[in-house]
């Protein structure tokens, strides 16, 4: 009986791709957690942590482009004006952020602008008012 070569070199390749299926089954056995990956799991409140700052950053993004406020940005503003004692004001800053005034009380139509020290105080806690607000509401 007479075997081609063709038949050979397919028997022997066979071969070889059963061997390496062979050894690759046998290491995952001996190793069961290689081919694993990692798993991060959050919980319920940092999903909502996480879904808190997103929407913030979105609600300032917002009154630094200076695009028309939103009922929710008129409050969140109107609660940092409480806390600060005076009525404010918030314009963009060409997009780098916002900046902090106080319009005259009396009508004069004279605006203070203010220091960037406070203006810099007054965006952390803009920002702060702002998360709180959020989470109040999504509860």
């Amino acid at each position: 009986m007479i075997i081609a070569n063709y038949y050979v070199q397919h028997i022997l390749k066979t071969y070889s791709q059963q061997l390496s299926v062979r050894s690759r089954t046998s290491k995952d056995k001996l190793n069961p957690n290689s081919s694993q990956r990692d798993a991060v799991t959050l919980s319920s409140e940092s999903k909502k942590r996480m879904m808190v700052d997103k929407i913030s950053h979105e609600i300032l993004s917002q009154m630094s482009n200076g695009s028309e406020q939103t009922d929710n940005g008129r409050e969140i503003l109107k609660r940092l004006s409480q806390e600060y004692g005076r009525p404010l004001e918030v314009e963009a800053n060409n997009g780098s952020g916002l900046t902090f005034k106080v319009p005259d009380e009396t009508g004069g139509g004279a605006t203070e602008y203010l220091s960037p020290q406070e203006n810099e105080r007054l965006q952390k806690r803009l920002f702060d008012i702002t998360q709180s607000f959020v989470y109040s509401q999504l509860i």
